[in-house]
Protein backbone atom coordinates (compact mmCIF):
# COMPACT_ATOMS: atom_id res chain seq x y z
CA UNK A 1 0.00 0.00 0.00
CA UNK A 2 1.45 3.43 -1.06
CA UNK A 3 2.01 5.94 2.16
CA UNK A 4 1.51 9.31 1.32
CA UNK A 5 4.40 11.29 3.84
CA UNK A 6 3.27 12.82 6.47
CA UNK A 7 3.22 16.53 5.31
CA UNK A 8 4.78 19.33 7.90
CA UNK A 9 3.14 22.28 9.10
CA UNK A 10 2.96 24.85 5.93
CA UNK A 11 5.21 27.70 8.15
CA UNK A 12 8.09 25.25 8.06
CA UNK A 13 7.61 23.78 4.59
CA UNK A 14 10.05 24.87 1.82
CA UNK A 15 10.55 23.20 -1.64
CA UNK A 16 13.48 22.11 -2.92
CA UNK A 17 13.34 23.14 -6.42
CA UNK A 18 16.75 21.03 -7.68
CA UNK A 19 15.07 17.61 -6.08
CA UNK A 20 11.68 18.02 -5.71
CA UNK A 21 11.47 16.81 -2.45
CA UNK A 22 9.87 19.07 0.04
CA UNK A 23 12.49 20.17 3.08
CA UNK A 24 12.53 22.53 5.92
CA UNK A 25 12.80 26.46 5.17
CA UNK A 26 16.31 26.21 7.05
CA UNK A 27 17.61 23.67 4.32
CA UNK A 28 16.36 25.94 1.30
CA UNK A 29 18.27 28.66 3.44
CA UNK A 30 21.44 26.80 3.83
CA UNK A 31 21.73 25.74 0.10
CA UNK A 32 20.47 29.11 -1.32
CA UNK A 33 23.61 30.22 1.20
CA UNK A 34 26.10 27.70 -0.22
CA UNK A 35 25.25 27.87 -4.21
CA UNK A 36 25.64 31.81 -3.59
CA UNK A 37 29.02 31.31 -1.35
CA UNK A 38 29.89 28.74 -5.13
CA UNK A 39 28.99 31.52 -7.38
CA UNK A 40 30.53 34.52 -5.67
CA UNK A 41 27.50 36.29 -5.61
CA UNK A 42 26.43 38.47 -2.88
CA UNK A 43 22.77 39.72 -1.92
CA UNK A 44 20.79 42.92 -0.11
CA UNK A 45 17.20 42.95 0.75
CA UNK A 46 14.52 46.06 0.90
CA UNK A 47 11.48 44.90 3.60
CA UNK A 48 8.72 46.83 3.84
CA UNK A 49 5.00 44.32 5.22
CA UNK A 50 7.77 41.92 5.78
CA UNK A 51 9.23 43.91 8.98
CA UNK A 52 12.69 42.49 8.12
CA UNK A 53 11.59 38.71 8.45
CA UNK A 54 13.21 37.29 5.79
CA UNK A 55 16.79 38.97 7.39
CA UNK A 56 15.82 37.31 10.23
CA UNK A 57 15.85 34.22 8.54
CA UNK A 58 18.51 34.32 6.23
CA UNK A 59 21.23 35.61 9.13
CA UNK A 60 20.15 32.41 11.36
CA UNK A 61 21.71 30.54 9.39
CA UNK A 62 25.62 30.30 10.02
CA UNK A 63 28.03 31.67 6.66
CA UNK A 64 25.43 34.03 5.59
CA UNK A 65 27.79 37.08 5.94
CA UNK A 66 29.63 35.56 3.46
CA UNK A 67 26.66 36.44 0.98
CA UNK A 68 24.27 38.58 2.87
CA UNK A 69 25.05 42.49 2.73
CA UNK A 70 22.48 43.66 4.55
CA UNK A 71 19.21 44.76 4.59
CA UNK A 72 16.59 47.82 5.10
CA UNK A 73 12.88 47.92 6.52
CA UNK A 74 11.32 50.65 4.28
CA UNK A 75 8.37 50.63 5.93
CA UNK A 76 6.38 54.09 5.28
CA UNK A 77 5.94 55.83 1.96
CA UNK A 78 7.78 58.46 3.35
CA UNK A 79 10.99 56.15 3.94
CA UNK A 80 10.41 54.79 0.37
CA UNK A 81 10.57 58.43 -1.54
CA UNK A 82 13.48 59.48 1.29
CA UNK A 83 15.70 56.24 0.98
CA UNK A 84 14.98 55.22 -2.51
CA UNK A 85 13.65 58.24 -4.54
CA UNK A 86 10.41 56.68 -5.53
CA UNK A 87 8.11 59.20 -6.96
CA UNK A 88 5.43 60.06 -3.97
CA UNK A 89 2.98 59.70 -6.71
CA UNK A 90 3.66 56.67 -7.55
CA UNK A 91 2.92 55.51 -3.79
CA UNK A 92 0.14 57.80 -3.50
CA UNK A 93 -1.76 55.33 -6.48
CA UNK A 94 -0.53 52.34 -5.31
CA UNK A 95 -0.09 52.90 -1.47
CA UNK A 96 3.17 51.55 -1.90
CA UNK A 97 1.92 48.10 -3.07
CA UNK A 98 3.16 47.12 -6.94
CA UNK A 99 5.42 45.70 -8.98
CA UNK A 100 6.56 48.84 -9.83
CA UNK A 101 7.18 49.69 -6.32
CA UNK A 102 8.87 45.92 -5.82
CA UNK A 103 11.31 46.78 -8.63
CA UNK A 104 12.60 50.15 -7.75
CA UNK A 105 13.09 48.89 -3.70
CA UNK A 106 14.93 46.13 -5.35
CA UNK A 107 16.93 48.05 -8.04
CA UNK A 108 17.97 50.80 -5.44
CA UNK A 109 18.87 47.96 -2.20
CA UNK A 110 21.10 46.12 -5.07
CA UNK A 111 22.95 49.74 -5.50
CA UNK A 112 23.24 51.12 -2.04
CA UNK A 113 24.78 48.22 -1.22
CA UNK A 114 26.37 47.30 -4.01
CA UNK A 115 25.13 43.39 -4.38
CA UNK A 116 24.76 40.87 -6.63
CA UNK A 117 21.30 40.70 -6.27
CA UNK A 118 18.72 42.78 -5.07
CA UNK A 119 15.65 41.45 -3.27
CA UNK A 120 12.12 43.64 -2.02
CA UNK A 121 9.00 42.54 -0.41
CA UNK A 122 6.29 44.97 -0.40
CA UNK A 123 2.55 44.25 0.60
CA UNK A 124 -0.56 44.50 2.52
CA UNK A 125 -0.55 42.88 5.55
CA UNK A 126 -3.50 43.95 7.32
CA UNK A 127 -5.71 44.50 9.18
CA UNK A 128 -6.73 48.16 9.31
CA UNK A 129 -4.99 49.16 5.59
CA UNK A 130 -7.07 51.39 3.90
CA UNK A 131 -6.97 50.32 0.33
CA UNK A 132 -9.10 49.30 -2.39
CA UNK A 133 -6.46 46.17 -2.92
CA UNK A 134 -7.35 43.19 -1.13
CA UNK A 135 -5.64 42.43 2.20
CA UNK A 136 -2.55 39.93 1.88
CA UNK A 137 -1.81 41.17 -1.43
CA UNK A 138 1.76 41.25 -1.69
CA UNK A 139 4.88 41.31 -4.74
CA UNK A 140 8.72 40.55 -4.55
CA UNK A 141 11.19 41.45 -6.61
CA UNK A 142 14.70 40.23 -7.79
CA UNK A 143 17.11 42.05 -9.77
CA UNK A 144 20.39 41.35 -10.75
CA UNK A 145 22.51 42.13 -13.57
CA UNK A 146 21.05 39.77 -16.53
CA UNK A 147 18.12 38.77 -14.27
CA UNK A 148 14.70 40.38 -12.89
CA UNK A 149 11.66 38.63 -11.82
CA UNK A 150 8.67 40.13 -10.11
CA UNK A 151 5.91 38.14 -8.77
CA UNK A 152 2.11 38.81 -7.03
CA UNK A 153 1.18 36.71 -4.45
CA UNK A 154 -2.12 36.92 -2.60
CA UNK A 155 -1.59 35.44 1.08
CA UNK A 156 -4.77 34.57 3.10
CA UNK A 157 -4.24 34.63 6.91
CA UNK A 158 -3.43 36.84 9.99
CA UNK A 159 -0.64 39.89 9.94
CA UNK A 160 1.86 37.66 11.19
CA UNK A 161 1.24 34.53 8.74
CA UNK A 162 1.79 37.00 5.78
CA UNK A 163 4.99 38.21 7.39
CA UNK A 164 6.18 34.73 7.29
CA UNK A 165 4.87 33.60 4.25
CA UNK A 166 6.23 36.41 2.15
CA UNK A 167 9.37 36.00 3.57
CA UNK A 168 9.30 31.99 2.96
CA UNK A 169 8.45 32.76 -0.84
CA UNK A 170 11.20 35.47 -1.21
CA UNK A 171 13.69 33.00 0.23
CA UNK A 172 12.06 29.75 -2.19
CA UNK A 173 12.34 32.34 -5.11
CA UNK A 174 15.76 33.19 -4.80
CA UNK A 175 16.45 29.39 -4.64
CA UNK A 176 14.94 28.86 -7.51
CA UNK A 177 16.26 31.68 -9.64
CA UNK A 178 20.08 31.38 -8.05
CA UNK A 179 20.96 27.98 -6.32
Amino acid sequence: MNKKPKKLPSSINSYNFRSGIRHTLSYTIKELIIALREKKLTLSLAESCSGGYASYLLTKISGASKVFKGAVVVYSLDTKTKLFNIPSSLLEKTQGVSKEVALKLATGVKGKFNSDIGASIVGFAGPGAKTKTQLGTTFIALVSKNKQKIKKIIIKGSRDSVRKKISADLINLLYKTYA
